[in-house]
């Protein structure tokens, strides 16, 4: 027994001692095991592992208890070096008994997400594991549809009056209270669902949802259509169904966002559960709105056809069908042959729908509609201020649909007291005023941009045409004020002088004429302006160039698409076709220092709730320096103060007043705009072709030979602004300044001949009108500090204290400077067609023989032809 004992207890000692990691100690234990099992003394070998195991096995009193512990203490060492390899097998991701035998199998995940995965390495460890994906997929639709089982119980169907009530959207002026007008009235008779004619449901379901009666308020493949189109770029489409269509008009506006169609349709379900199908439709077809001021089937049908819906035959109803998707558009008085198209189409789906036959179809004619009855909130002078504020809503975002049916309070810029105020002046014109003869006017605050007063025509229905915001006339000399701030931005300054006699031809060929060839000498920029001395300002802008001139324009806020406004010489003169709300923004622009400011007539809009749907926000942008726009301004005192416009100084009870007069050529248009510190407003006199394609030469009227800016246009200004401006403080201009830029001076060449022309002589009428007293003009002082002393004296500038008085000069002889020839002046005088029609002693436009090369001429839309080059290039 001590010898069979020794070799099991040896071979025990080695097992336990194999931690040694040696070759010979593992092979030892290994042939120990082998040699124990063959030679039948495996038993004691297997004595000592059923020991380690368990302490119930084992031979009774065949070990003794110093064996049992030696066997157990072998069997713990030899445990713990495999404990550890198991840890380190578990991070290197191998099994814990060496590479070969773990080879394959997975590591267990250390967390329930298994995030960042075990037994990988990077980056994969951390791309989520499918358990994760599955997880967060489950998650969101469990939210899903925890959210849209929320909002379907929490969802309410729109009865048809819910939104009725707040469907008309008011406006008014800038006091908030006085009523401007309605965009649409609402007229809406609710029929009950058995009085709606069957075949006007069997029209809309035909045309508009043909699965009506077998969806569930929404149309799957519909959507597919519509998201599929979207995806592609067309016309964004919803997919609605006539369910959706009624609670998208009346409960949750119109929306074309995937969010408010998932709405709409969560509505559209909830409806179809609750209500019936005929219900639906009759709901549908009480409250859709048919153009004309008429929502529902009844007063479409009144609106249209003047009778009830009862009375309606199959084309009548095909027809108020195939306007529903755009009733201003498609109603017959607008568009006839797009109305009869869709008609035709509604027809064509009735058919198919086996709604009729196609033999009763082919006996249907379109039917005759009774003429639009205009909504009486657009007649008279409101309705162009009524479109106005619709024009400018759209413009900012709105639909046609939101501003006639939302409800709105519309706050616009126009003040009452003002707007009547530009009313009265239009209709203080002459009984005798021709029929064709239209004015447009605006008043505006240069401070903020908002329109005060606006007059586009007598009548919105009769004349939808606004004149003062969208009919064109020619400039004139009001142009010449853009080649002053040039001038001035270029280092002219108000004192430089320019050649102011005429004719005057410069190179390149252009000749320009004064009115009545009136020669004036060498005259200062500011006389020139006070004058609107033609041929002093055409030197003047071919010395600043006539692109300078254009781009004084734009930077002012005038478009640069304005018809007719190019970089020649003669822009000068006003070829240039603007509005009369553009010139109005534009000096606008002077009269606040050089800060352009746009137009805009709303101030504000609310929604029923009192919540803010909009608020107007003013961009300042600085046009010109503010110390040019004085100096500027300097300068166009001069004719409202002696000059063209100088019987508003009796008009404006001294208020000082800066503006430019100016006529186009053959006094096809007539102008004066001006302003005060407080307020600028542009009038514009024309009269269009019978075609309504160009311009006339303006009729005269009212005792006046000639429709000039110094005649009506001038009395029109100064009807508003004297009593707009009632009880207003009197401001005063900034006197001139010095620029820092002023170091241009024109240099005088004197003529060949140093004695002036006999048809020069001394004349105090070549400077000032003859109606004006000579004490407002010095007649010594002005030589001496205006050109140098070495100069000429230019006799013909200045009178002499031996020239006769100016009250012995004939008015015939010399017509008013910046005004129409008198009364009395002798037929011989050049027709205005060769003098070009100004007022102001403005030639207009030069003929067209005075053009620059390759020049041509042209009324609205500026000249054909234009090229050639600038003068003085």
């Amino acid at each position: 027994m001590s010898e069979s004992r020794r070799p099991s207890s040896g071979g025990g000692n080695r097992r336990a001692a194999g931690v040694r990691r040696t070759p010979s100690g593992k092979s030892a234990a290994g042939g120990a095991a082998k040699g124990s099992s063959r030679s039948g003394s495996s038993k004691s070998t297997n004595s000592a592992k059923g020991t380690s195991r368990t302490s119930s096995k084992g031979t009774s009193g065949a070990r003794t208890g110093a064996a049992a512990t030696t066997s157990a203490a072998s069997a713990s060492s030899a445990k713990r070096p495999t404990s550890r390899t198991s840890v380190s097998a578990r991070h290197a991701g191998a099994a814990p008994k060496g590479a070969g035998t773990g080879r394959g199998k997975k590591v267990a995940a250390t967390n329930f997400l298994n995030y960042p995965r075990a037994g990988r390495k990077n980056p994969w460890r951390w791309i989520p594991s499918l358990r994760m994906i599955v997880g967060a997929m489950a998650l969101f639709v469990l939210a899903g549809l925890g959210f849209a089982v929320w909002l379907y119980n929490d969802t309410e169907v729109p009865e048809p009056s819910d939104f009725a009530l707040a469907q008309t959207s008011r406006v008014y002026f800038a006091d908030g209270e006085t009523e401007m007008g309605q965009f649409s009235e609402i007229n809406r008779t609710e029929l009950p669902a058995d009085e709606i004619p069957d075949n006007i449901k069997q029209a809309v379901v035909a045309s508009e949802d043909s699965s009506f009666y077998e969806n569930r308020g929404v149309s799957p493949r519909g959507i597919v259509r519509a998201f599929v189109n979207n995806l592609q770029g067309g016309a964004r489409q919803g997919g609605s169904t006539i369910t959706m269509q009624y609670v998208e008009r009346y409960y949750t506006g119109t929306e074309t966002s995937y969010v408010g169609k998932a709405k709409e349709a969560i509505m559209a379900l909830k409806a179809d559960q609750e209500l019936s199908k005929d219900e639906i439709l009759s709901r549908y077809l009480n409250t859709i709105y048919f153009g004309r001021g008429a929502y529902g089937v009844q007063e479409a049908s009144q609106a249209y056809f003047d009778k009830d819906a009862s009375e309606l035959t199959d084309a009548e109803a095909a027809l108020l069908v195939a306007v529903i998707p755009s009733p201003s558009t498609y109603d017959p008085a607008n568009d006839p042959e797009k109305s009869t198209q869709l008609w035709d189409r509604v027809i064509t789906r009735q058919v198919a729908e086996e709604q009729m036959t196609p033999a009763e179809a082919d006996t249907l004619e379109f039917p005759q509609t009774v003429e639009p009855n205009s909504e009486n909130s657009l007649g008279g002078t409101n309705g162009y201020l009524l479109s106005q504020v619709r024009g400018e809503l759209i413009a900012e975002g709105f639909t046609e649909d939101e501003i006639n049916t939302g409800g709105f309070t519309i706050v616009s810029t126009i003040d009452p007291a003002i707007q009547e105020n530009t009313v009265q002046a239009v209709e203080n014109l002459p009984q005798d005023r021709p029929e064709n003869n239209r004015v447009g006017t605006v008043t505006m605050d240069p401070s903020t941009g908002a329109i005060r007063g606006m007059y586009g025509g007598a009548d919105y229905v009769t004349q939808a045409q606004n004149d003062a915001t969208q009919s064109r006339m020619q400039a004139g000399s009001i142009f010449k004020t853009f080649t002053l701030i040039a001038a001035l931005e270029e280092g002219y300054p108000l004192d430089s002088r320019w050649d102011g006699d005429s004719p005057k031809t410069f190179r390149g060929g252009w000749t320009v004429k004064n009115f009545n060839d009136v020669d004036y000498g060498r005259v200062t920029l500011e006389k020139a302006t006070t004058n609107s001395i033609n041929t002093a300002y055409a030197e003047a802008n071919l010395e600043v160039g006539p692109e300078r001139t254009m781009e004084t324009a734009i930077s002012l806020g005038l478009p640069e698409k304005t018809p007719g406004l190019f970089p020649d010489a003669s822009n000068v003169l006003g070829s240039a076709s603007p509005t009369v709300a553009e010139m109005a923004e534009v000096y606008g622009s002077i009269a606040s220092g050089g800060v352009h400011r746009d137009s805009y007539v709303v101030q504000s809009v609310t929604r029923p709730d009192g919540s803010s749907r909009y608020e107007h926000e003013t961009t300042d942008t600085q046009g010109m320096d503010e110390e040019v726009a004085i100096n500027a301004t300097v300068a166009l005192q001069g004719p409202p103060t002696q000059g063209s416009a100088r019987d508003l100084q009796n008009v404006m009870g001294g208020r000082p007043v800066a503006g430019k007069t100016g006529t186009s050529e053959s006094f096809r248009s007539a102008w004066f705009v001006g302003f005060t510190p407080q307020l600028v407003t542009a009038v514009g006199m024309f009269q269009p072709t019978a075609d309504g394609t160009g311009e006339e030469s303006l009729t005269p009227f009212g005792g006046e030979d000639n429709i000039t800016g110094g005649t009506f246009p001038t009395q029109i200004w100064g009807d508003i602004m004297s009593t707009s401006l009632e009880g207003e403080e009197y401001l005063e201009f900034p006197e001139e300044v010095q620029l820092d830029n002023e170091t241009q001076e024109r240099s005088y060449v004197p003529p060949p001949t140093q004695e002036p022309e006999p048809t020069q002589a001394p004349e105090p009428t070549q400077e000032e009108p003859s109606e004006e007293p000579t004490t407002e003009e010095p007649t010594t002082e002005e030589p001496t500090t205006e050109e140098p002393t070495t100069e000429e004296p230019e006799p013909t500038e200045e009178p002499t204290t031996e020239e006769p008085e100016p009250t012995e000069q004939p008015p015939s002889e010399e017509p008013p400077a910046d005004e129409e020839p008198p009364a009395d002046q002798p037929t011989e005088e050049p027709p205005a067609d060769e003098q070009g029609g100004e007022e102001e002693a403005d030639a207009g436009l030069p003929e067209v023989e005075d053009l620059l090369p390759g020049e041509g001429q042209g009324l609205g839309g500026g000249r054909e032809g234009r090229g050639g080059g600038r003068g003085g290039d």
